[in-house]
């Protein structure tokens, strides 16, 4: 009890972070809204316009290349033949016909660039990239840069940002989030040069890296680091549900610039082809509430449904994000990073404290059920060792997982009755339901303790996340009818001898059907565990829309559809002497008590907002379950099942075994 008092005042403190942390960055993507007005043949400066009118708070600037320079006309670029091609015309000055005249012309790229600012962003950018060798000036007028190397690679290599773009952004009165790109290449001191370009736009800017590796990876990832925090970078860590699509190196870079580091929410052009406004719009405002991502990056849609202007009909898209995330309670605004929670020590060790005493309760009946005080002793004592190394990230994540495993199994068997009621449908009824409530509540207690356990910067930032959710789902389902089996049978051996007698029996055609369906429940329930899973069935999809309409904070489908009416259903089976019926119900219904447990170890979800959806999904449970065992009450009266008093089961001899 104390070590879960001890969860709820680390729940307290956290919410008290969490709920000051409400200011969400609508960050649009500066290459795509801009292609959008050209294609319209609308002014880009009217669409920034309307576009921070609308909700826009900043705008994703990408660094120049080569080829984006010349698609604005600030460089004109030619390749060795073309060159030649220039100089066979007569079109070069002296000084050009004799370059084009070398040898080694054909391996260079020439840049002729508009303006002072372009030259010396090319010669910086290529300089950085590649080295001082592989650029030099071979002519000042007009002012041509020879770069050596193939102009498809030389057209995608950054080269940086130019200053009077940031201007003319900011200008506009959006902040500018920069997107650098890696450079593989670079080694230290080139890194440092182009970092020190980054840093005179000023200090605070946030980086949202372009590509699919983050700066300085692979091998300068912690000198990356060092360089951004120095001029008071803000790394930009974007969301991704699929390994394919992570950034490389990430999660290094994350480690290191914690706690500098805010997390970031998009939706790829690919998929904007596949979903509607109004869908996008629902997972962005998502995105801010359940998973505390402060900064969105809005792409638009390019093609507008049913005729519709497509300028027009991306403005309605942004200011509904912006009207979602208000009404929600948000902000919008400069996101900032979520701020570390200073937890004392002590109430660690008192949530670890009561994460070992769950593990002993549990583990004792099946390891050691004779000497149940030398296995507390024993338990203890690796439990007193396993605390002495909680400073250590996996040895928090053990003790959560052992927290997740005993929290669910103790709260469904001590919560369950030991003995049929020969009583009312009403007295059932509020018993069923009064205890699927104090289970429910045991579980709760174990997933605040859980939480505390793993109330630390790196995992409330998902940098690093709870380990073992496979087990900690599947793990209560096997240990609870062991527990069952073992208090009436009081030896391990016994209940061996019935497992082996009940697989020694012939397989009933009915038998193999069940089967079949609880290995296919399994096997679904495994799958749609985690984030990467089963896709969503549509009708699914519709009534998680709905519940999140009428209640905000959705409950879990497998907790209010299938595990909390059915923990219902069992505890009515017991007091009515149905006990056949029972066990199945009651691991079904352990399926809803794990999921609540591990609802507490989404520490990038807010503490407020678990809790609600917890309430939520025993609320609506309990309804439908009431529901159900009113149908199945009717339905047995006629056949005199539900009103005949329970007949106790014959004592069990208890042979073989001493």
């Amino acid at each position: 009890m104390i070590g879960v008092l001890a969860s709820c005042a680390v729940a307290w403190v956290r919410h008290g972070v969490e709920a000051k942390y409400r200011t969400v960055e609508i960050v649009v993507d500066g290459e795509d809204w801009t292609l959008l007005a050209r294609r319209q043949g609308m002014r880009s400066d009217d669409l920034w316009t309307s576009l921070r009118l609308a909700g826009a708070t900043s705008v994703g600037v990408y660094e120049q290349t080569l080829k984006r320079l010349a698609d604005a006309g600030l460089v004109t670029r030619l390749d060795g033949a073309a060159l030649l091609d220039h100089a066979r015309l007569g079109q070069l000055t002296p000084v050009l016909a004799s370059v084009a005249r070398r040898p080694d012309a054909l391996r260079s790229v020439y840049v002729f660039p508009e303006e002072a600012e372009v030259a010396r962003l090319v010669q910086r950018g290529f300089t950085t990239a590649l080295g001082a060798d592989r650029i030099r000036q071979v002519s000042t007028r007009p002012l041509v840069f020879e770069v050596r190397g193939w102009r498809r690679d030389l057209d995608e290599i950054p080269l940086g940002f130019l200053p009077s773009a940031i201007r003319a952004w900011e200008q506009r009165g959006l902040r500018v989030v920069l997107r650098p790109r890696n450079i593989r290449s670079m080694d230290r001191e080139r890194l440092q040069q182009r970092v020190a370009g980054y840093a005179a736009f000023g200090r605070g800017r946030t980086f949202i890296f372009e590509g699919s590796e983050v700066l300085g990876y692979d091998h300068l990832i912690p000198e990356a680091a060092g360089l951004l925090r120095q001029i008071g970078g803000v790394y930009g860590r974007v969301e991704v549900l699929t390994a394919a699509r992570r950034f490389r190196g990430e999660d290094a870079l994350a480690a290191a610039m914690a706690p500098h580091v805010v997390r970031v929410f998009s939706i790829g052009s690919d998929e904007l082809f596949r979903i509607t406004p109004a869908e996008a719009q629902d997972r962005f405002v998502r995105a801010a509430r359940e998973r505390n991502l402060r900064i969105l990056y809005v792409r638009p849609f390019h093609a507008a449904r049913g005729g519709q202007d497509p300028i027009a009909y991306n403005l309605h898209y942004l200011r509904s994000i912006a009207a979602g995330l208000r009404a929600a309670g948000f902000e919008l605004g400069r996101a900032t990073p979520l701020p570390v929670i200073r937890i004392p020590r002590p109430f660690i060790f008192l949530a670890a404290g009561a994460a070992v005493a769950a593990s002993t309760l549990v583990l004792t009946p099946l390891v050691a059920p004779s000497r149940p005080v030398a296995a507390g002793v024993i338990f203890g004592l690796a439990g007193t060792l396993a605390l002495a190394s909680l400073s250590s990230p996996w040895m928090r994540k053990l003790t959560s997982l052992a927290a997740a495993i005993a929290a669910p199994t103790l709260a469904v068997y001590v919560g369950l009755p030991r003995a049929p009621r020969s009583a009312s449908f009403g007295r059932v009824l509020l018993e069923s339901v009064g205890r699927l409530w104090a289970i429910s509540l045991a579980s709760s207690a174990g997933g605040l303790v859980v939480a505390a356990l793993l109330t630390q910067w790196r995992f409330m930032m998902a940098s690093d996340v709870f380990f073992g959710v496979k087990i900690a789902t599947v793990l209560p389902l096997v240990l609870v009818p062991i527990l069952w089996l073992l208090e009436e049978d009081r030896h391990p051996l016994v209940t061996l001898r019935r497992v082996w007698d009940l697989l020694d029996r012939p397989l009933s055609t009915r038998t193999a059907v069940l089967v079949v369906g609880a290995g296919a429940v399994g096997v679904v329930l495994l799958l749609r565990t985690g984030n990467t899973s089963l896709p969503v069935l549509g009708i699914e999809e519709r009534l998680r829309n709905a519940l999140e309409g009428a209640l905000v904070a959705r409950p879990r489908t497998k907790e209010y559809l299938v595990g909390h009416p059915a923990m219902l259903l069992g505890i009515a089976a017991i007091l009515w002497g149905a006990r056949r019926w029972a066990l199945p119900l009651i691991v079904l219904g352990t399926v809803g008590q794990a999921g609540l447990v591990n609802s507490f170890s989404h520490l990038h979800t807010p503490i407020l907002y678990t809790i609600w959806r917890t309430a939520n999904g025993v609320g609506l449970g309990t309804l439908l379950g009431v529901a159900v065992l009113a149908c199945a009450w009717v339905l047995a009266r006629p056949l005199g099942r539900a009103a005949s008093p329970p007949v106790p089961e014959p004592p069990r001899v208890q042979s073989g075994v001493t």
